[in-house]
């Protein structure tokens, strides 16, 4: 071609690195268009026309839509997936590799891959074939948790005999229904409250997730009784007997179990007339009401429980108040007893 300088090496030539195509405007004819030189290794060739840029940029195209196609598979599993269950064919398990080379996506034991920011009992689960149970999937549901660190929690259809990378429990449920991959890998609510109250070694953390699931109607206790086979069984059922449905707070779980411990009668949740439900109703004359964050509590709120309080009073009930570190230390049962004591005669 007049007026192209073309460079060619003798015999074959090999590659000693990746395609990188640049414009060179030499020409000796002005009127030519700049040509595409293809750079690879210390071999060069000067290739006249605009298909050949065309070319390149289609094939860049072409990777970068596969590359985009892996990771919005993975991001429809929530994130987290084992790269066989995607099914890849021999050009995409090599753009997957690329992707965990450029950090796109992160590599894990047993072909497990996952997005930046996914969690740990996602990629857990997935590692594990499992599904996240106990204090973890109880945090998943929204219910209130002891804020204590606890290692994560997998419920799996059978034992692998793998070893722990991050401190996980595996709990054995043999008729386990795994969820689809689209789904994020949780145990239903009444599994995961069973193996909740089995596994805890306090009983607050699960009695908690146990009212909040009852109050909001996710579960029932028949439900969760039903799954209560194995070890730890007859504990919890014992549990399951202390949770109640009318539970609005984890404060008032908190509170109840320290009254069950001081033998003190009591009834939660009662409707008293002009006043509205209460929180708790003890030996049938004391009211105790518990204010989460009394300091936090707006001028509205505020007037309304005085309001409350002045009409139970004007009832003949008593009323008591704890905030919410009061319930935390415990004093509840202690408290309660002493208010309930006849008051002392002084001698004069």
């Amino acid at each position: 071609m007049s007026g192209v300088i073309s460079t060619f090496r003798a015999g074959p030539v090999r590659a000693r690195g990746p395609l990188v195509p640049f414009l060179d405007i030499r020409s000796t004819e002005s009127h030519r268009r700049p040509q595409v030189r293809f750079v690879q290794g210390e071999s060069t060739r000067l290739v006249g026309g605009v298909g050949v840029a065309a070319l390149v940029r289609g094939s860049l195209g072409t990777m970068r839509q596969c590359d985009d196609d892996i990771l919005a598979r993975v991001r429809a599993c929530c994130g987290a997936v084992r790269l066989r269950d995607l099914s890849l064919d021999r050009t995409e398990r090599r753009r997957a590799r690329r992707l965990v080379e450029a950090r796109q996506l992160f590599a894990h034991p047993h072909g497990v891959v996952s997005l930046p920011g996914a969690g740990w009992d996602l990629i857990l689960a997935r590692i594990h074939g499992g599904v996240i149970t106990c204090q973890h999937a109880a945090r998943y549901y929204g219910y209130p948790c002891p804020r204590l660190w606890v290692p994560v929690h997998l419920a799996v259809p059978h034992s692998a005999n793998r070893t722990s990378i991050r401190g996980e429990v595996l709990h054995v449920e043999s008729e386990l229904e795994l969820p689809p991959l689209t789904q994020f890998p949780v145990a239903p609510v009444p599994l995961m409250l069973a193996r909740y109250l089995r596994c805890a070694p306090r009983r607050e953390g699960p009695l908690m997730a146990c009212d909040a699931a009852l109050h909001q109607e996710h579960t029932s206790v028949e439900a969760v009784a039903a799954l209560l086979h194995g070890p730890g069984s007859i504990q919890a059922r014992g549990r399951l007997g202390l949770a109640s449905a009318r539970a609005r707070s984890p404060l008032e779980t908190l509170a109840r179990l320290q009254l069950y411990d001081a033998n003190v009668p009591f009834a939660d949740g009662v409707d008293i007339p002009r006043v509205g439900e209460v929180d708790l109703l003890v030996d049938g004359r004391l009211v105790l009401e518990l204010d989460g964050y009394t300091y936090h509590e707006d001028e509205f709120q505020f007037a309304r429980d005085r309001t409350r309080d002045r009409e139970l009073i004007r009832q003949g009930y008593r009323v008591a108040r704890f905030t919410r570190k009061d319930v935390e230390q415990g004093r509840v049962g202690a408290e309660v007893h002493q208010l309930l004591a006849p008051p002392s005669r002084t001698r004069r």
